[in-house]
């Protein structure tokens, strides 16, 4: 493919579903459309708090209030308070996978609450910590909870959002990491220079600020279409559908998508043991799961870890050792990686998840190798030339690594897997990201010890991760949710509706016939909006 084409945008006026053509839609110009989407700004908060606690901790570092009040952590202490966060995320995963228990027994909604209860929990004891023990428990406990809802959250937008823009939307998720980084860089930034313990108390608390916002207005979100009719409740899935997708119209797209869902929801519940084993019983399936693992476990090992949570060290190594130009750096990393992660997130149908992924890890090992270079010169010569191209590079760092990874680590694996395993599978994902706990332990320790001669270890993972990456990606560009089935089962896909596969025709007309599904035909209405591809 000529390069120059990817990133041409689509001249179709049309988007696919079923194998048929429908008229694309401006959702800015549809009341219902425009109203869910608004909506769903509430479960996007969601990876406000993991964001938040990254800068956070990242900002508490340049308060003399923080360090006098702990002792100057440094080291493998450091990094037990960096990775406290971290093992609460194993905890809620590895323990027992609470959020897909959640998702998938009490529904999206109330999973993100559940979740969140046990966020505010740790926020309100981080901020009242006293010692050590204290600030580690609550973090750990931050960590369960967000976790627990970031488990919900994702799925709740993917299967809520009008097909032509999922892709987007879901994107967005992960991206809106950084909108909690903002604010937590600059609420630490104007608390720095308070002179007690407030000046990283009040950041700490506002840690469950988006946690309090959720659990006051999810309910105003409507529950996922997907988990309804998993639980019988057609007619109130339809609805959601007919109202927001189709304007209060059971138009043809409409009847198409709900058709798609219900069919392919009842095939996988049939042919699927609905258990964990599921997700490593098939070809396919393994290879999902490994996607799933792996994209998780590749996002904390890019080297952005080094940043993530201690930006503080890697600046002292280069000479900058100001706090307020310490907290100041960090803040305008953090604007900067918010309006390049959403650049990413509006562009993923236009440029394609292989091509995103492949060309964000082939620009980050130019780049992470060009830093070890600058920093290497740093440190033999002191010029401050080379202090500032470090600076360059951890800024270019991050514009690779959010035009690719940042958005992909959730897209990717709740569009791979089918509904039955979307949950579960998810769980996957972030028991790979909760594998930061190792580098969180490691990156303080090896910077400490080595300094620049430490960031060889990821020019190298870096490209390792580049080559798993092209040849076991899948592309699903542009494929409605219920059909990227195909790319993995072929025709022992779980799909139906018009895109269902010879064998799935085959099984639903048994399942028919042994009254093991119902009837699924809905009357058509026709109105003006169908020229609007709704």
């Amino acid at each position: 493919m000529d390069l120059l084409n990817v990133f041409k945008r689509s001249k179709s006026d049309h988007f696919v579903l079923a194998g048929k053509e429908y008229p694309r839609v401006t959702w800015w110009k549809l009341p219902n459309l425009r109203t869910l989407y608004f909506l769903l700004t509430i479960p996007l908060l969601g990876a406000w708090a993991e964001g938040y606690d990254g800068s956070m901790m990242n900002a508490l570092q340049t308060s003399q209030e923080w360090q006098n009040f702990f002792g100057h952590p440094r080291g493998s202490l450091l990094a037990l308070y960096n990775l406290s966060f971290g093992l609460g995320a194993l905890v809620a995963v590895f323990s027992f996978p609470w959020g897909g228990y959640f998702a998938d027994n009490i529904g999206r909604r109330w999973g993100t609450v559940c979740g969140n209860v046990v966020t505010i929990v740790g926020a309100v004891l981080q901020s009242a910590a006293q010692n050590f023990p204290m600030f580690i428990v609550a973090r750990i406990l931050l960590g369960i909870g967000v976790t627990i809802s970031q488990g919900n959250c994702p799925l709740l937008i993917t299967e809520l959002a009008h097909t032509q823009h999922r892709a987007h939307i879901t994107a967005m998720y992960n991206s809106n990491w950084y909108f909690g980084s903002v604010i937590a860089a600059w609420v630490t930034f104007g608390s720095i220079n308070i002179n007690s313990s407030w000046a990283w108390r009040i950041p700490s608390i506002l840690q469950g600020g988006a946690a309090v916002i959720q659990i006051s207005l999810i309910w105003f979100v409507p529950e996922s279409p997907r988990y309804l009719i998993n639980k019988d409740r057609h007619e109130e899935a339809l609805e959601i559908l007919k109202h927001y997708h189709g304007e209060g119209i059971m138009a043809d797209f409409v009847t198409a998508e709900y058709l798609e869902i219900t069919e392919t929801l009842a095939l996988e519940k049939e042919y699927s043991n609905h258990g964990w084993t599921e997700l490593f019983s098939t070809p396919g399936n393994r290879k999902r799961a490994l996607i799933c693992y792996v994209q998780g476990f590749f996002s904390q090992w890019c080297g952005n870890g080094l940043i993530s949570y201690y930006l503080v060290p890697v600046l002292e190594t280069i000479g900058i050792t100001s706090s307020t130009e310490q907290a100041g750096l960090n803040g305008g990393l953090q604007i900067w990686n918010f309006i390049v992660a959403m650049w990413a997130a509006f562009n993923i149908d236009r440029i394609g998840r292989r091509p995103m992924a492949l060309g964000s890890t082939g620009a980050m090992i130019v780049i992470f190798t060009l830093w070890t270079v600058f920093s290497a010169r740093y440190a033999d010569t002191s010029d401050p030339g080379m202090a500032k191209g470090v600076l360059v590079m951890i800024f270019l760092f991050y514009t690779a690594f959010n035009c690719g990874w940042q958005g992909l680590v959730i897209t990717c694996p709740v569009e791979i897997l089918p509904y039955e395993l979307r949950a579960k599978g998810l769980q996957l994902t972030f028991f790979g990201i909760s594998t930061n706990v190792v580098n969180q332990y490691v990156n303080p320790v090896g910077i400490q010890s080595a300094g620049w001669k430490f960031y060889i270890f990821y020019c190298v993972w870096l490209c390792v991760e580049f080559v798993v990456v092209y040849f076991l990606w899948v592309e699903t560009k542009g494929i409605p949710l219920e059909e990227i089935a195909k790319l993995f089962d072929k025709e022992d896909a779980n799909v139906g509706g018009g895109a269902a596969t010879d064998n799935a025709k085959k099984n639903l007309r048994d399942m028919k016939g042994l009254g093991v599904t119902a009837d699924t035909e809905v009357d058509v209405e026709h109105a003006e909006h169908e020229s609007q591809g709704v």
